[in-house]
């Protein structure tokens, strides 16, 4: 059975966006695979629902990549689970799968795991497979830019991905045990936060910085 397998970006910042990056990491190693593959943008079509439901009729494999604010996936990301689930009974394929990779601007790995079970309920509800989740953390570092020697451990895991994908296998421990500490050490995140919070006080002023809303 050919595989195509559909990227949705759930960053309202579409192309712009972390989550981007990794999806172009991802399709540019499932092209070399020779699997199909696609992608589509929540920020552009969320309101294009019947496109959006052919898009997942075309696949049998989905993986979402979205950012997390405030512990959870993005509002059109929930926009996107309820379009699909009001039009469950629209969807051609019955053995669909589901995977997902969160990124989150804090070092914490659990930042993403509020994140990741929704989806994972989503997935249960629709009779997907679920194949799990992993959470990018911290993804602020990717910064826009192609991944690079900090997401090594990131890199080895999509490979790894893409192999279990391909062969229509599991998705390999190794992948979450990859995902389970943060990219860079939270000491090293801190220092540099606290770097960057110092040359913003600095170039605004300590009152500024420290305001209270309505203060400034």
């Amino acid at each position: 059975m050919d595989k195509n397998i559909l990227i949705i970006i759930g960053s309202p910042r579409c192309e712009h966006s972390n989550s981007d990056v990794i999806s172009n990491s991802l399709k540019c190693k499932l092209i070399n695979k020779n699997l199909n593959c696609s992608k589509i943008y929540l920020g552009k079509m969320i309101n294009e629902k019947n496109t959006i439901i052919d898009e997942v009729n075309k696949s049998n494999v989905i993986i979402l990549i979205s950012p997390i604010y405030e512990n959870s996936v993005s509002s059109i990301v929930l926009e996107f689970f309820e379009t699909i689930f009001e039009n469950k009974d629209r969807l051609i394929n019955k053995n669909m799968k589901m995977f997902v990779i969160t990124n989150s601007g804090f070092p914490e790995i659990g930042a993403g795991k509020s994140a990741i079970t929704t989806c994972s309920l989503f997935a249960r509800d629709m009779n997907f497979k679920w194949l799990g989740g992993i959470n990018v953390a911290p993804g602020t570092l990717i910064d826009g830019r192609e991944l690079g020697k900090t997401y090594k451990k990131l890199i080895l895991a999509l490979n790894i991905i893409v192999e279990n994908i391909c062969a229509d296998k599991e998705i390999s421990k190794e992948v979450f045990k990859l995902a389970s500490k943060p990219f860079i050490s939270p000491l090293i995140y801190r220092f540099a936060g606290r770097i960057l919070k110092n040359k913003t006080i600095k170039n605004i002023g300590k009152d500024t910085f420290f305001a209270k809303a309505l203060e400034i």
